[in-house]
């Protein structure tokens, strides 16, 4: 990851909150760890509902929503959907390995911006930051 790519926000305790949620405890930490590498902070859920239960409860809400797609429970379109309804502005992400199988023809469940598994650095870093730039 190099400076080129993508640079860190200016102030890290004005760093944006990055919620990420996968049921996989190893792809959420390598994500996590991407992403504090280039300036953000972040929280990690393995388990979807208490993720939206924290996007309720929580008094520090995050920025940008990353989610997985395929989870027990509550899938990330799902997830996505009750967090822009939970929170006004919020900036979403699905993470997905199975692109061909989403059901994309709900407006409310459009995330605004989308990156395919396997991913490299440099695409997961720029969605987060497209995402961010886009407007409310």
């Amino acid at each position: 990851m190099s400076a080129a790519i993508e640079s860190p926000p200016a102030a890290s305790h004005l760093a944006p909150l990055v919620f990420i949620v996968d049921d996989e405890p190893v792809s959420a930490e390598i994500v996590a760890e991407l992403l504090q590498l280039a300036g953000y902070r972040t929280r990690v859920f393995h388990d979807p509902c208490l993720a939206a239960e924290a996007l309720s409860t929580s008094p520090v809400k995050p920025d940008v929503l990353l989610a997985d797609f395929k989870m027990p429970g509550l899938n990330g379109l799902q997830l996505l959907a009750r967090g822009k309804s939970e929170i006004h502005g919020l900036r979403t992400i699905l993470l997905s390995g199975m692109a061909h199988e989403l059901p994309m023809d709900e407006p409310q469940f459009r995330p605004d911006q989308w990156v395919t598994k396997p991913f490299p650095v440099a695409t997961l870093l720029k969605s987060v930051r497209r995402a961010l730039l886009a407007p409310a």
